[in-house]
């Protein structure tokens, strides 16, 4: 994950789910809950993480000592893991789509 030379607290790196789809996922076949209002709630939840996430980063922007080098490595590194968590959901996505498109014809 980080470089070994990075030594961060738990609680400065950004929390997300990793188990958004096993919840959508484990839903009771029973439950009357169709798996489309499933989906759109788990992209509700998602969007919701990172919308928290964001507002988060922007705090830290706000409150981070641009002098200090380890508190602008925190930061640098909580930008780039959430740029790479947004580039994932949003290649699952597009690949999903194609999937489905791909289904469809």
């Amino acid at each position: 994950m980080l470089p070994s030379i990075v030594s961060l607290p738990p609680q400065s790196l950004p929390s997300m789910p990793t188990d958004a789809t096993s919840a959508v996922l484990a839903a009771e076949p029973g439950a009357n809950v169709s798996l489309e209002s499933r989906f759109l709630d788990a992209v509700a939840r998602l969007s919701a993480d990172f919308e928290g996430e964001r507002q988060g980063i922007a705090d830290a922007v706000r409150g981070t000592d641009a002098s200090d080098p380890a508190a602008m490595i925190r930061l640098q590194t909580q930008i780039s893991d959430y740029s790479l968590q947004v580039a994932m959901v949003s290649t699952l996505a597009r690949k999903s789509v194609g999937a489905v498109e791909a289904l469809l014809r």
